[in-house]
């Protein structure tokens, strides 16, 4: 026997090893400033000291105002003092009158970026309590289907608070909070989270990913976009409130497929975003020359959508099944009542008309980090 086959005799060939995901540049992807918003909330004094004081201050109302289960509501304002050991500290309530916190409007999202920043300055251990907590609240609101309702616990009454939430990109806010915190970026360095912890945060965000690809809504066989509230056990679009339709969203899914880019580019991933950025540039769902400027037709009760060129518009709502966007006025049952789904802005009522965010240049945000890289 020679000496190679004596080497090789009896030994089991090794499985081939999949060789890691490829990762894109993150430079100009969209994700990136996703949580920029919560450092309007510190405090601009000039004297680091001075400010310093000005915001463990903040943090110690924010510590007060926190609920039992980890979560916050959404009302900053409340953080002008300490809670007061009487007021609610919430504006929704669930099962038994608990009261529910909630990731809308960047809430809880926000008061742990807070929380963590201040922590790096001043050390004080009751700030990444808090925080730690209030992952915990996150980490215990996801379905075991992957996505985040917009609060927890559930909801009573109004169900639509219960379903998986993109809306207001309150979901990817969660996600991209988890990514960071997972690798010790700013402000979320050191042991500000435990290790077991940052362990889960990465389970949660593999079944987070799990859950967006199986709610990419398929429109004559070709994967699209999503819509801003999907079903936990079923993944299909949903409504939200009355004139928050089932639909592809123009507005939300932007984030998602950014998202999406940030992550490992498997097949599935890349090729769900890849589809999204595809369906932006369809025509038929592309307005040229087209701006939503409410502010400037509300005086003149005129059409909110002008001509603007140079500019590229999208509908905050289309249909599923077709490329054509939407508006829905509020139910006539709702305070102020309205008219249902229209195609004609001018059809919904002044109020609904100018004050909801119907349009914009959603797309334009992805098309330049897209193209950076390649896709």
């Amino acid at each position: 026997m020679s000496t190679l086959a004596l080497a090789t005799a009896g030994c089991t060939a090794l499985p081939a090893v999949e060789p890691p995901a490829p990762m894109l540049s993150q430079q100009r992807n969209p994700i990136g400033t996703a949580l920029d918003s919560y450092k309007r909330w510190l405090s601009r004094n000039r004297d680091p000291a001075a400010a310093l004081d000005d915001d463990k201050a903040l943090a110690d109302n924010i510590v007060s105002w926190q609920m039992p289960h980890g979560g916050f509501y959404k009302m900053p304002a409340w953080y002008q003092a300490k809670w007061d050991g009487v007021a609610p500290r919430s504006g929704w309530s669930g099962a038994d009158g608990v009261e529910l916190g909630t990731i809308d409007n960047g809430a809880t999202v926000a008061e742990i970026l807070v929380l963590a920043d201040v922590y790096g300055r001043s050390g004080n251990p009751a700030y990444r309590y808090s925080a730690r907590k209030a992952l915990e609240f996150l980490l215990a609101m996801q379905y075991p289907s992957g996505g985040f309702p917009q609060v927890y616990p559930a909801r009573t009454g109004t169900l639509y608070s219960n379903l998986v939430t993109f809306n207001d990109n309150a979901m990817i806010r969660v996600l991209k909070l988890l990514d960071d915190a997972a690798g010790r970026k700013a402000p979320f360095a050191g042991d500000f989270f435990t290790t077991a912890q940052r362990e889960r945060m990465h389970a949660a965000i593999d079944r987070a990913v799990d859950f967006i690809l199986k709610a990419q809504i398929v429109q004559d066989g070709v994967k699209t976009v999503w819509c801003a509230q999907h079903d936990p056990v079923t993944y299909a679009p949903a409504t939200g409130r009355s004139y928050e339709l089932p639909s592809k969203s123009g507005q939300e899914s932007v984030l998602i497929i950014a998202f999406l880019m940030s992550r490992p580019q498997t097949p599935a991933v890349a090729g769900a975003a890849r589809s999204g950025i595809a369906w932006y540039r369809r025509g038929a769902v592309q307005m040229k020359d087209t701006a939503f400027d409410p502010a400037a037709t509300r005086p003149a009760c005129a059409n909110p959508f002008v001509h603007r060129p140079g500019v590229t518009a999208w509908y905050r709502f289309y249909d599923l099944a077709t490329d054509r966007g939407f508006f829905s006025g509020r139910l006539p049952t709702d305070r102020p009542p309205g008219v249902g789904k229209q195609y004609d802005i001018m059809k919904i009522g002044a109020e609904s008309r100018y004050t909801y965010q119907w349009g914009g240049d959603y797309g334009t945000r992805i098309f330049g980090y897209a193209d950076r890289v390649g896709y």
